[in-house]
């Protein structure tokens, strides 16, 4: 594999050209992972509205019918609904562990089993999230995988 960087001081926005004989997986591999470093969701914070990096954030939760996005410093909120959150995030390292949370595995620092069949997610910011019975499955898939 051959990387070569052009700058080009004219260039409006950053363009990537991957040239390559067939496109297999370690060149999908790639190109999710540029994507993934630039979606962004639109979040509330007070009155103002924010184009918030999804690799920022640390996990989603519903409470009361909002659902809120924490990042290391802020927490906003979202006007999307959990499940559409859900079905844009999961192959961007985003994984429902209860029914109102979803986990960004990259902030993940350890689990471990509880008595009553949940695991406990200790985040790198130490939080913890609860990882409900219904989910573990999907969860030590994504987990491991």
């Amino acid at each position: 594999m051959k990387i070569s960087i052009e700058e080009v001081k004219e260039c409006e926005e950053v363009e990537i050209i991957i040239r390559c004989p067939i496109q297999n997986q370690d060149i999908n591999k790639i190109i999710e992972l540029l994507e993934h470093d630039s979606i962004k969701l639109q979040c509330k914070k007070e009155r103002d509205i924010y184009q918030v990096n999804i690799v920022d954030i640390y996990y989603i939760e519903t409470i009361d019918e909002k659902t809120f996005a924490y990042s290391r410093d802020d927490v906003y909120e979202v006007s999307k609904k959990l499940y559409e959150l859900e079905k844009k995030l999961n192959s961007h390292g985003f994984i429902r562990i209860s029914k109102s949370c979803l986990l960004n595995l990259e902030y993940l620092d350890h689990i471990r089993a509880l008595l009553n069949g949940k695991y406990e997610s200790t985040l790198l910011n130490q939080e913890k999230l609860i990882i409900s019975r219904k989910y573990i499955t999907d969860f030590k898939k994504a987990f491991e995988g």
